[in-house]
């Protein structure tokens, strides 16, 4: 369902809108709805959901690289190996 909005803005700013919307051969208000819909706030339940579905794309690639070291990914080992490349001792 969609609802209709009527506002009020000055000359200038239409003007500016007007001269973008014609160079991409659109309108006016076709160019001034685009830029709401792409900064309108999102629905919590569309972000939880956008949040778990790119938890679940990630969690594909859980162990996808093996580096040999059964330690390589224990952050002690991380900062320990960080120190010794910059020639620091923990």
């Amino acid at each position: 369902m969609s609802k209709t909005l009527t506002l009020e803005i000055p000359d200038e700013v239409f003007s500016n809108f007007q001269k973008q919307a014609e160079s991409k051969g659109e309108t006016a208000e076709k160019f001034v709805l685009e830029i709401v819909l792409k900064n309108a706030p999102r629905s919590e339940n569309n972000n939880s959901k956008n949040a778990q579905e790119a938890e679940e794309r990630f969690a594909r690639w859980i162990g996808a690289v093996n580096s040999g070291n059964p330690r390589s990914g224990d952050n002690e080992q991380i900062d320990a190996d960080l120190a010794k490349e910059y020639g620091k001792d923990l």
